[in-house]
């Protein structure tokens, strides 16, 4: 029996914190729906207010305390955070994870390049993206619809975002595009996120990677997000930080 005909009787439960802001849920969501996965969307709404947004990113918010991550766990979580994806009621909770079992599950949708060589390269810069990145997340919090004028990212985000620039100039050498490695995958799922944030803060993108954010934001599965982000409800504690700033967390929705 084929892999595809297996995952046509697997039921799909993705639970994920809002799409307007969580890039950790954006990612397996993207995946999945490229992949043509039949997926339920669950969005947990939880109470953020009592948690230091250290990051503003979702996946390394300050501790989850005992009555929250109860309460969480009822709402599909593991660890207090999101997403997880329920494969027939069993957990994966990590989004990575999730976008390595879409690349197993879905082969036919080549989420990694065949060669072993660049499959390698493209989980490298995958698990960097997971990884590293803290000062660009720190300031740079993700908001898909908001806008801030005038912003300047302090010296150290500056540089992790000449990192993010490098690694995509170096991916798209190697592949002559339109994306990383050539077709839509993984490592572009990963740092379509990023892409969101450039465009939020408006820090200008390198021209010769201009191409390739267009790419990005024609993608089908790229388009069905924003449409599935307009209905996810809002969160107070992101919308005031964008504030903060002189943004309006509305202005492109």
């Amino acid at each position: 029996m084929s892999s595809t005909t297996l995952v046509g009787m697997t039921s799909l439960r993705l639970c994920v914190l809002s799409l307007r802001y969580s890039s950790w849920s954006m990612r397996p969501w993207l995946t999945l729906t490229h992949a043509g996965a039949d997926f339920v969307t669950e969005t947990a709404e939880v109470d953020l207010a009592q948690q230091t947004l250290a990051s503003q990113d979702d996946a390394s918010l300050a501790k989850v305390s005992r009555d929250a991550l109860h309460e969480r766990r009822g709402k599909g979580s593991v660890t207090g955070l999101f997403p997880v994806l329920h494969v027939d009621g069993t957990p994966i909770h990590e989004s990575l994870a999730i976008c390595e079992w879409a690349n197993e599950a879905y082969p036919e949708a080549s989420l990694y390049p065949e060669s072993p060589l660049l499959r390698a390269q493209a989980r490298a810069i995958s698990s960097e993206m997971v990884g590293g990145f803290a000062n660009l997340r720190a300031q740079m919090s993700c908001h898909l619809f908001g806008r801030v004028p005038d912003f300047s990212p302090n010296a150290k985000a500056r540089l992790e975002i000449a990192r993010v620039f490098e690694l995509w100039s170096e991916a798209l050498e190697r592949s002559g595009g339109p994306f990383l490695f050539g077709r839509f995958g993984i490592a572009d799922a990963m740092f379509y996120p990023v892409r969101t944030r450039l465009q939020t803060y408006g820090v200008p993108i390198l021209a010769q990677l201009e191409p390739y954010v267009r790419a990005l934001d024609a993608l089908p599965a790229v388009r069905a997000l924003h449409e599935r982000a307009r209905q996810a409800p809002t969160i107070p504690v992101y919308d005031s930080y964008l504030r903060s700033l002189g943004g309006d967390p509305v202005a492109a929705l």
